[in-house]
């Protein structure tokens, strides 16, 4: 495991986890608890283990389920958030359908925005705030066309900068984690894997665990922010 930071363990922050019953979801999940600190999950459905407490909502509402998270946080120390979610409808783009882009840029972007602006105000022990993003920010794959998820994560490049000049000056800091081809995703197929896979410069595809090591590095790494860290297995490198 990653070093402990002292306060974790002193002031049992919790942390506010989108995308909480998807594997990396309960891999940060389970490195929070192991930290010492409890975990609020927001999912559409309140399921799993890997939390101490659940918001109900649907992401493709951003703001109403922002609101319900002001709500369930009251009166409880807040150290952290770390959006994990993701949507993708991987199709070409003269086939999504304007429905289809604004669910994903609901889900990928404004959802980060809409919680990370209404829990950077309550922080009470600020570790951080962590988006998980995709390699896809930078690189277009051939084998599965995905304009609207590529551009939403992409807007987090941008949005984490901002948020981090905005937000440095309270101690809050704001970073990105881009994610290469995963052994666990959605929609994948053995093709796909096959062809992805021989991408790394290693071979090996990325883990929920080594992105979820990644995200607790940035949240208790107090020199870093308003940066992109790539766990890809230096996939883009050898593209």
């Amino acid at each position: 495991m990653p070093h402990q930071p002292a306060d974790l363990l002193r002031d049992a922050a919790w942390l506010v986890l989108t995308g909480a019953t998807s594997a990396v979801g309960q891999a940060v999940a389970a490195a929070w608890r192991e930290a010492g600190g409890p975990v609020l999950g927001v999912s559409r459905m309140a399921e799993g283990s890997g939390c101490d407490d659940w918001v109900v909502g649907d992401l493709r509402s951003p703001w109403s389920v922002a609101d319900r998270v002001r709500t369930a946080v009251a009166n409880r120390p807040v150290g952290a958030l770390v959006h994990a979610a993701g949507l993708v409808y991987a199709d070409a783009a003269v086939r999504t359908t304007p429905d289809e882009w604004d669910q994903t840029m609901a889900v990928n972007l404004t959802a980060a925005f809409a919680l990370a602006r209404t829990l950077a105000p309550l922080l009470t022990a600020p570790q951080g705030v962590v988006l998980v993003g995709s390699i896809d920010a930078h690189w277009a794959p051939r084998d599965g066309p995905d304009a609207a998820y590529g551009a939403a994560k992409a807007g987090l490049l941008g949005l984490v900068r901002h948020l981090a000049v905005e937000w440095g000056p309270a101690g809050l800091r704001v970073n990105v984690v881009l994610p290469g081809p995963m052994t666990s995703g959605m929609g994948v197929s053995a093709e796909m894997a096959a062809a992805r896979g021989a991408g790394a410069v290693d071979g090996q595809w990325t883990s929920p665990a080594e992105v979820a090591a990644a995200v607790f590095f940035l949240l208790t790494a107090r020199g870093i922010t308003g940066q992109a860290l790539a766990v890809d297995h230096g996939w883009q490198l050898g593209y």
